[in-house]
C-alpha cells in the first residue's frame, strides 16, 4: 500500500501540468502514487502527461474520463486511490519536493486524521503573498499538563473545532486526508458546483479526531487569469446551494446544535468577505443585482436572531402549516404524517386538511392539532375525484386560503391538485411513491401527468421520501422547483410500545374471506395465542393494502409452488382494499386457505411483527416502504424487493433484497425456508435505530 496517494485532476494546463508533476515524480517520499484524471482536456496537456507516464509508470496511475468538472475528477480518482493517506492537487499548482514525506510523518507520529500545511499565493508577473495558518487559542496543546485527562483532550479537540469551523482555509489541496475515514464517512466533492472545496472541507470537520499542523509553505498556489475563480458568472451563486448543503448535512447528522454558532459565522463571514467580493466582479449587472439581493437574503437567514427555519417569526407567534392527504386511514404515508405532526405539535400550529374525515389514525392526533374535512366520511363515488378536480379552486379558497403560512400537499394526486393554488406564502409537495408507476399507463393516466407537471412547478419545494422516486419524478417532469429528499419519519417508541400491548392470555383471531357462486361466507381459522400459533412453522407477515402494486397474488402463487414442494409454512397478510376478493378466490382456488391467512385491517399489528419469523414486502413497486422502518425497530428479518423500498434497509444487515419477479421471489424463500441464510435468523439486538434527524431535516424545509 502506498503511502500517499496524489490525485491530480487534467483539463486544458498545458502550459502548467510539467511543472506540477515534475514536483511530484521528485518527491522525497518514494512510496507515493500519482493518480492523473484526463477530465476530456482539450490541448496538449496529456502528450506532456503520457513522457512522464513512459518515465515514471511505476508511480504514475492515469485515467480518462468525460469533462465533468474539477469535482468530478477528484471523485474519479478517489475510487482508485490506495494510498493510506490521500492528498489533492490541482494541476497548475506545484509543491516542495519534501512536502508529503514531512507531512506523512507528523500524520503517522501523532496518528493524526488531517495534516495541514501553509501555502504560497504566486502570480505569474513575480508576487508572492506567504499565507500561514492562523493559530487558534485552543491550539497549544504542548501546554496543557500531561496529567491531563481522555475527557480534557477531547474538550480541546472540539474547541479547537469549532475555532477552525469559524475561521478555516477550506482548499483541498495543502493537506492529507487519512482515506479510511474519507471512505467510511462516504464524503465526495459536489459535482456541478464551485466552492467544491467548501462543501468537502466542512462536512469532514465534525468527523477528525486528530487535526495537525505543519509550519512549513509546501503548496505552491498559482494565480491565473483564466482560471474559474477570476471569472465570475451566475455560477457564483453556487455558494448559497453549497451553504444549504453543509446545514443540511450537520442537521442529518444531528450535530447541527453543537456547531450552530460556527456554522452560522461562517456562513456570515463566507457571504460577505469572499462571495461578495467575486460577485462584484460579474460583468453582467442584471446577475449582478439578482445575486447581491440574494447574498442580502442569506445573511438575515444566517442572522445570529434569525430562526433557521427560513422564517422570522414574532416571538409567541408560532408558524402556521397546513398539511394535506386525502384520509387519515391506516397507511403508510398517512403513519408518517400522524407522526411528525404530534412532534410538531409543540413549536408549530398544525391544520390537517383531508377529502374525508373519518380515518382511523384521527384518533391518534394530539389534541393541539386542528382538522378540516370536506366530507365527514369517505364516499363510494367515482365523481368525486372529478369534483376534487373541477372545483380545486374552490376548495382551496374555501378552507385555506390566507389561513396558513405553508401548505405542505403530503401525498400525490388530488391533494397536490388542491393546494396548488395562489393564497398563502410557501408552498411543499411531499412524493411518496414511484411517480411513473402509480397512476398506470393508460391515456388516463398520461392525461393526470400531463395535468401534475404543470401543478407541481407552483410549488416551492418538492420532498421525495427516496432517491429512486426523485429519479423516477426528474424523468417525466425534469429540473422543476426545489426538490429534496427526506426519508420518512416514525415515532421509535409507538412502535416499541404497541408491540407489546397484546400479552401471552390475548388471542389470535384469524379470518379470511371466501367467495363461493358470489356468495361471500366468513370463516375463523383458528383461535389462540399470538406467540403459540405463529411459531408452528416458519411464517412470514406482510402488512400492506390489498392493491395491485403490492403484488398479494404474485407472492399466493409463489407460495403455493413452495407447498407443493412439501415446504411448510405460513403466510400472514395484514391490510384491507379493492383486491380482497379476487385475491381471496385465488387462494380457494389453489387450495391454500390453510396456510396463507388474510388478518384483515388491523389498527395494532405490531404483536403480529413482533411474533413473525420473518417480514415481507415483495411489491411490483414502492415508496420509501414506511412498514420496513417498522419492522427495523421490531428487528426483524426482512425480505424485499428490488424496489424504493430497498433504500430504508440499506443501513440494515438482516434483509435480503430480491430480484422482482416470481421466479426469484420463489428461490429466495425456499432458501429461507430451508435455513440458507444464516444472517437472517441472527439474534442480534444491537441494532440501534434512531431518526430524530430527519425532525431537523422536516423542521428546516418549513
Amino acid at each position: 500500500m502506498p503511502k500517499v496517494s496524489v490525485i491530480v485532476p487534467v483539463y486544458n494546463v498545458e502550459k502548467y501540468i510539467d511543472k506540477c508533476l515534475n514536483s511530484l515524480v521528485n518527491q522525497t517520499l518514494q512510496d507515493i502514487e500519482i493518480i492523473i484524471v484526463n477530465d476530456g482536456t482539450q490541448d496538449k496537456s496529456i502528450e506532456i502527461v503520457e513522457n512522464f507516464l513512459t518515465k515514471y509508470h511505476s508511480k504514475i496511475k492515469y485515467f480518462e474520463k468525460k469533462n465533468g468538472g474539477l469535482s468530478s475528477a477528484r471523485n474519479y480518482g478517489l475510487e482508485y486511490a490506495i494510498g493510506e493517506y490521500v492528498a489533492f492537487l490541482d494541476s497548475d499548482d506545484y509543491v516542495e519536493k519534501n512536502m508529503y514525506e514531512e507531512m506523512y510523518n507528523l500524520a503517522k507520529k501523532e496518528n493524526a486524521d488531517m495534516v495541514e500545511c501553509d501555502f504560497i499565493w504566486e502570480w505569474e508577473y513575480g508576487k508572492k503573498i506567504f499565507d500561514k495558518r492562523r493559530n487558534y487559542k485552543t491550539r497549544k496543546r504542548d501546554s496543557i499538563i500531561k496529567s491531563k485527562t481522555n475527557k480534557m483532550e477531547e474538550e480541546i479537540i472540539n474547541a479547537e473545532k469549532k475555532e477552525m469551523l469559524k475561521k478555516p482555509r477550506v482548499v483541498a489541496w495543502n493537506k492529507i486526508y487519512k482515506r479510511d475515514l474519507i471512505n467510511k464517512t462516504k464524503l465526495r466533492f459536489p459535482e456541478g458546483l464551485i466552492y467544491e472545496d467548501v462543501e468537502f472541507f466542512y462536512k469532514l470537520m465534525p468527523h477528525l479526531k486528530k487535526i495537525s499542523y505543519i509550519n512549513k509553505y509546501f503548496v505552491h498556489y498559482i494565480q491565473r487569469e483564466d482560471s474559474i475563480s477570476n471569472n465570475q458568472t451566475e455560477k457564483t451563486g453556487d455558494i448559497f446551494k453549497i451553504l444549504d448543503n453543509i446545514f443540511d448535512y450537520y442537521k442529518e447528522k444531528r450535530i447541527f446544535n453543537k456547531y450552530k454558532k460556527e456554522l452560522k459565522y461562517m456562513s456570515r463571514r463566507i457571504l460577505i468577505g469572499s462571495s461578495m467580493k467575486r460577485i462584484l466582479k460579474i460583468k453582467n449587472t442584471h446577475t449582478k443585482r439578482k445575486m447581491i439581493l440574494k447574498t442580502m437574503i442569506y445573511l438575515m437567514k444566517y442572522g445570529k436572531k434569525a430562526y433557521f427555519n427560513n422564517t422570522i417569526l414574532a416571538q409567541n407567534n408560532k408558524l402556521r402549516i397546513c398539511f394535506g392527504i386525502t384520509k387519515l386511514g391506516i397507511g403508510g404515508a398517512e403513519r408518517v404524517l400522524v407522526d411528525i405532526a404530534n412532534e410538531l405539535s409543540n413549536e408549530y400550529d398544525i391544520t390537517i386538511f383531508t377529502i374525508y374525515g373519518g380515518g382511523e389514525l384521527e384518533k391518534e392526533l394530539n389534541s393541539k392539532i386542528k382538522t378540516i374535512c370536506v366530507f365527514k366520511k369517505e364516499r363510494k363515488n367515482k365523481f368525486i375525484p372529478i369534483y376534487v378536480l373541477i372545483c380545486g379552486k374552490y376548495l382551496y379558497n374555501r378552507y385555506l386560503r390566507g389561513k396558513f403560512d405553508i401548505d405542505v400537499a403530503f401525498l400525490e394526486g388530488p391533494i397536490t391538485r388542491i393546494f396548488c393554488f395562489n393564497g398563502n406564502k410557501r408552498k411543499i409537495a411531499w412524493i411518496h411513491n414511484d411517480i411513473s408507476k402509480v397512476f398506470g399507463k393508460n391515456k388516463k393516466a398520461k392525461f393526470k401527468m400531463l395535468i401534475d407537471k404543470g401543478i407541481y412547478k407552483k410549488y416551492n419545494q418538492i420532498i421525495f421520501v427516496s432517491e429512486q422516486n426523485k429519479k423516477a419524478f426528474e424523468n417525466i417532469y425534469g429540473n422543476i422547483s426545489k426538490r429534496k429528499i427526506i426519508y420518512n419519519y416514525i415515532n421509535k417508541n409507538r412502535v416499541l410500545n404497541l408491540a407489546e400491548e397484546v400479552g401471552e392470555n390475548d388471542n389470535l383471531k384469524v379470518n379470511y374471506n371466501k367467495n363461493i357462486n358470489q356468495e361471500k361466507k366468513l370463516y375463523r381459522f383458528e383461535i389462540g395465542k399470538i406467540d403459540e400459533i405463529m411459531k408452528k412453522e416458519k411464517n412470514f407477515i406482510v402488512v400492506s393494502r390489498l392493491v395491485k402494486q403490492k403484488a398479494i397474488d404474485r407472492l399466493i402463487r409463489v407460495h403455493k409452488r413452495l407447498i407443493e414442494e412439501d415446504l411448510k409454512h405460513r403466510v400472514y397478510v395484514i391490510g384491507d382494499g379493492e383486491e380482497k376478493e379476487s385475491l381471496s378466490k385465488l387462494v380457494e382456488e389453489l387450495n391454500v386457505n390453510d396456510s396463507f391467512i388474510f388478518l384483515g385491517q388491523i389498527e395494532n399489528p405490531y404483536p403480529y411483527i413482533k411474533n413473525a419469523d420473518f417480514f415481507a414486502l415483495l411489491s411490483y413497486f414502492e415508496g420509501y416502504g414506511m412498514v420496513l422502518e417498522e419492522a427495523k425497530i421490531l428487528n426483524k428479518p426482512i425480505l424485499v424487493t428490488n424496489t424504493a423500498g430497498v433504500e430504508a434497509v440499506k443501513d440494515y444487515d438482516k434483509k435480503l433484497v430480491i430480484e422482482n419477479n416470481e421466479d426469484a421471489i420463489f428461490e429466495s424463500l425456499k432458501k429461507v425456508i430451508l435455513g440458507e441464510y444464516k444472517f437472517l435468523e441472527k439474534k442480534s439486538q444491537d441494532y440501534n435505530y434512531d431518526n430524530n434527524y430527519l425532525l431537523e431535516q422536516i423542521k428546516g424545509i418549513l
